[in-house]
C-alpha cells in the first residue's frame, strides 16, 4: 500500500471499493473479512501521505445497506445500527474507524449493485447474472419474496462518487445511504428482469427466506431513505431498475453491432 502511495506522489482522491462482500465468506473467515474490510493499513499510508505532502485527500468509501438490521423499511443515516453478520459487522467497523481517524471522508452506504456483465472476471457470480443465466438456461431458480432491498446501478454510483469528487463542497455530513429509487423484493428484481429482457418467467419459482438454510444471516429489509443524497446530489438522478435494465440490454446490443461490422471489415 505505502509503495503505491508512494509510487502516485501528491493525490487529492481515494476512492475504497476494496471488500469481501459475500456474506458467507465472511461468516467462514470473519478475521479474514475484518483484515480487508477494515481499511486500517490504507488509513495508515494515508497518514504518513499526509505527513509527507501536507495535504488530506478526500477518501470516498463504499460500504453496505447490511450494516442495517433488517427489522425495518427505508433505513436512514441516523438509525442505530446493529448488524446481523459478519460483513456488516466489518463494514461498520470500517465505518466508525474511518469516522476516528480521517476528517476528509465520504462514506457511501451501498445497496445490491448491479450491472453489465464486469470485464473483469469475479470470483462471486454477481445478482443480475444470477438472474439471467438461470432463467436462459430455463433452470427453476428461488427468490425471496420477503427479502428487500433498493438495488443500484453500477453507473449511478459512478456519477454520485464523480460528483462528490468534482465538487465536495462544504459537507454538512459524510454519511450517506447510496440506494436506487425502488423498494424491491429479490423477487420482485428477477420478475422485472425477465419482462424487460424477454426471459423465461415460469422458471422464477417464490419462497420465503425463512424456507432456505444459509451459511449467513440475511436482513430481511434494508432498504434505504436516501434523501441526504438526494438534497446533497440534485442533478444525479438515480436510474431504475427497468430503466437500467433497458440501458444494458442497449449497450450489449451496440457492442455486438460494433462487432459484427469489424468482422465485416475484415472479411472484405
Amino acid at each position: 500500500m505505502q509503495q503505491c502511495f508512494d509510487h502516485l506522489g501528491p493525490v487529492d482522491v481515494v476512492i475504497n471499493c476494496a471488500a469481501i462482500s459475500s456474506p458467507a465468506a465472511c461468516e467462514k473467515e470473519e478475521q479474514t473479512a475484518r483484515a480487508v474490510n477494515v481499511p486500517t493499513k490504507l488509513l495508515d499510508a494515508l497518514d504518513l501521505h499526509r505527513a509527507a505532502h501536507a495535504k488530506e485527500p478526500l477518501l470516498v468509501h463504499l460500504s453496505t445497506d447490511q450494516v442495517y438490521d433488517g427489522s425495518k423499511a427505508y433505513w436512514k443515516e441516523s438509525d442505530v445500527c446493529r448488524p446481523v453478520n459478519a460483513y456488516g459487522r466489518t463494514k461498520l467497523e470500517a465505518e466508525q474507524l474511518i469516522q476516528d481517524r480521517w476528517a476528509n471522508h465520504i462514506i457511501l452506504r451501498s445497496s445490491v449493485i448491479f450491472g453489465p456483465q464486469s470485464p473483469v472476471p469475479v470470483s462471486r457470480v454477481l445478482f443480475l447474472q444470477f438472474i439471467a443465466n438461470g432463467l436462459r438456461q430455463g433452470k427453476p431458480t428461488t427468490f425471496f419474496e420477503d427479502e428487500f432491498r433498493c438495488p443500484i446501478y453500477v453507473k449511478d454510483i459512478v456519477r454520485v462518487v464523480t460528483a462528490f469528487v468534482e465538487e465536495p463542497g462544504n459537507l454538512q455530513h459524510r454519511l450517506f445511504n447510496m440506494g436506487g429509487p425502488e423498494r424491491l423484493s429479490r423477487l420482485a428484481m428477477a420478475q422485472k428482469t425477465a419482462n424487460i429482457w424477454d426471459l423465461d418467467k415460469t422458471c422464477i419459482r417464490s419462497a420465503l427466506s425463512a424456507s432456505v438454510k444459509r451459511e449467513a444471516v440475511s436482513p430481511a429489509d434494508i432498504s434505504m431513505d436516501s434523501t441526504r443524497l438526494a438534497l446533497r446530489l440534485p442533478l444525479v438522478k438515480l436510474t431504475s431498475l427497468d430503466n437500467a435494465l433497458l440501458d444494458i440490454e442497449h449497450g450489449v446490443a451496440s457492442r455486438q453491432q460494433g462487432v459484427n461490422s469489424s468482422e465485416e471489415r475484415l472479411g472484405q
